[in-house]
């Protein structure tokens, strides 16, 4: 069964996306002559939207613990006052939230900003997460570090920060991306901690489901890791960045390449070429990796496709590896 293609809503208030959801039986919703056959799918998620109509996002079964926005929304007010939202959201119910600080890093002649990425859904179908990872594998000691990147208004996933080092991510992408990070270590990555690479292979593994929580229990580790992220200061992704600044992108044939092998599709490939090309007028430079996985992120975070957010997300994680790999 095909999906159809959808562009991504934006919303720069926490008003849009917290509209009023709760769960309720799927029996109560139907008229009196309806009789439901067994079945472990029973309960309705209903959300009420701006216009006064309901919408069902999803039938879930009784182990479904929903995460309403408005539980997020008074956990980032509780540990940051200064701060600005930019969400994409789709009306399936999928949702990326920006949390954007004023902490700022440069990158060339660029000034990007802080950024935390939550990702929640409504549906089921979309794992929630924080930064790309499940919230079950985030270190409340240390949590990766996204960007918000104004020209563009793109949050960019802090995607090289599983990693300890700037030297380790490289060592990694070199040795062909392998799924276990202890894999790529070499002689040369010095101080390497072990043990914390073996769990963290195990808890990356881990997929978060929205099953059987205490949502009392959720929040207060919630709150617990964004705390740290908010007086975190370093960021392997950030020097990354810098790194991709300063390798050129000579021909057009280089340009769709890079990006047709970071496993766009095809509609979205052509999107990054036409963003790549309207910033390289706009910055006034030449095109470079880093402007090339940029036209990349807004293709598919702009762009009309059939794609969840989830799957962009996954996308966008594929394409900054393959885009960093060309700096090596």
């Amino acid at each position: 069964m095909s999906t159809q293609s959808t562009n991504l809503d934006k919303a720069t208030s926490w008003d849009n996306i917290c509209f009023p959801v709760k769960e309720e039986k799927l029996q109560s919703l139907l008229p009196d002559n309806y009789n439901l056959l067994p079945s472990d799918r029973q309960r309705a998620i209903v959300g009420t939207m701006p216009d006064g109509t309901q919408h069902i996002f999803a039938l879930q079964s009784d182990e479904y613990t929903l995460i309403p926005n408005q539980l997020l929304r008074s956990v980032v007010d509780s540990v940051a006052k200064d701060y600005t939202i930019d969400a994409r959201y789709s009306t399936r119910g999928d949702f990326s939230i920006n949390v954007i600080l004023p902490d700022s890093l440069k990158v060339g002649n660029e000034r990007i900003y802080k950024n935390l990425i939550i990702n929640n859904s409504y549906t089921g179908k979309s794992p929630f997460n924080i930064q790309g990872s499940s919230i079950e594998s985030t270190n409340e000691e240390k949590v990766k570090v996204s960007y918000y990147r104004q020209i563009c208004s793109n949050g960019l996933m802090g995607w090289a920060d599983e990693f300890m080092s700037y030297e380790e991510y490289f060592n990694w992408l070199a040795n062909g991306q392998p799924k276990k990070y202890l894999d790529a270590l070499k002689e040369k990555v010095e101080h390497v901690n072990i043990e914390r690479i073996k769990k963290e292979e195990r808890i990356l593994a881990e997929t978060f489901h929205h099953k059987g929580l205490n949502l009392e229990v959720f929040k207060e580790h919630l709150t617990k890791i964004l705390r740290k992220f908010i007086v975190q200061k370093d960021s392997v992704t950030g020097t990354v960045y810098n790194k991709l600044v300063g390798v050129a992108m000579p021909t057009d044939a280089d340009v769709q390449k890079v990006i047709t092998e970071a496993g766009l599709p095809k509609k979205l490939a052509t999107l990054a070429v036409e963003r790549l090309r309207f910033e390289e007028k706009e910055l006034e430079t030449e095109a470079n990796l880093w402007l090339v996985y940029n036209a990349a992120n807004f293709a598919l975070f702009n762009g009309k496709s059939a794609l969840t957010i989830n799957e962009r997300f996954k996308a966008d994680q594929k394409a900054f590896n393959n885009i960093a790999a060309m700096a090596i």
